[in-house]
């Protein structure tokens, strides 16, 4: 879907909520490498999809003299491939932005939820995968509101496991070429742009779910360094990672507990 579109889709879901609270919007010029929408109120947000990176923002920040005062932290970010996507990428990120707006627990959890990569960009969580997996899964939408309704905390790995990985294998048994392309392109930026936990998911739990066959087109679209990785952990298939086992303590403290319970 065009990038001009899907914006005018996004920015509409977030004016919705924006101007019930009495935001007004302002004219930002794009640039060869951004595209924005600006929003001021109480606070400042602003839309940016950033064309290189494939990258949809939302952001906020302070106002200071009826001005943003520039100092933006992401709130929530997606990917858009406008070769790729469809308008239902864009009304479910309209929608999950419409979402963080509403409410300061949910803005508080999408900032909690999100980990810094060395080089200081923002490093995606399994919220964030679970949400994408939505385009190719609808009705985890509903899954995804259940989890954020009920734990403090998003459990990627588990709803990885109960929640996607069965419509993941699903979908990989039933669809033809072309939209398992479109999943592998996907699971690569999605990887790419992940934290440790989203790569996990997605070679650990996702990719090693499939026969090998399967396995060579879902990593189709990947570059070579990260199908080496995903071929990599092929080799923990079936195989169960046991936790650390605790410590023994050492032999002279057990022998000083012997001797006290000894003299009493």
């Amino acid at each position: 879907m065009e990038i001009n579109k899907a914006f005018d889709i996004i920015t509409g879901k977030v004016e919705q909520v924006l101007f019930e609270k009495g935001f007004e919007k302002h004219n930002v010029a794009d640039t060869e490498n951004e595209k924005t929408a600006l929003y001021t109120g109480a606070v400042a947000y602003s839309v940016v999809y950033y064309f290189d990176k494939k990258r949809i923002v939302l952001r906020s920040c302070a106002m200071v003299d009826d001005e943003p005062d520039n100092a933006w932290k992401t709130v929530a970010t997606w990917l858009f491939d406008e070769e790729v996507d469809t308008s239902r990428e864009a009304e479910n990120i309209g929608d999950d932005f419409a979402e963080t707006i509403r409410g300061p627990k949910q803005t508080a959890v999408q900032q909690k939820k999100k980990s810094k990569k060395e080089n200081g960009e923002t490093a995606n969580d399994p919220l964030f995968f679970a949400n994408r997996m939505i385009a190719y899964f609808p009705e985890l939408k509903d899954d995804v509101a259940f989890e954020k309704a009920h734990y403090s905390e998003f459990r990627g790995i588990t709803f990885a496991d109960e929640k996607i990985l069965p419509r993941f294998t699903e979908f990989v048994k039933t669809k033809d070429e072309k939209s398992i392309a479109k999943l592998s392109k996907s699971l690569f930026e999605l990887y790419e742009a992940g934290d440790l936990d989203v790569k996990g998911i997605i070679t650990y739990i996702l990719l090693n779910s499939a026969d090998d066959e399967q396995f060579e087109k879902l990593t189709a679209e990947f570059s070579a360094e990260v199908k080496k990785t995903a071929v990599a952990s092929r080799a923990l298939r079936g195989k169960k990672i046991k936790p650390e086992k605790p410590k023994k303590p050492k032999k002279y403290m057990a022998d000083t507990l012997n001797s006290m319970n000894t003299n009493r």
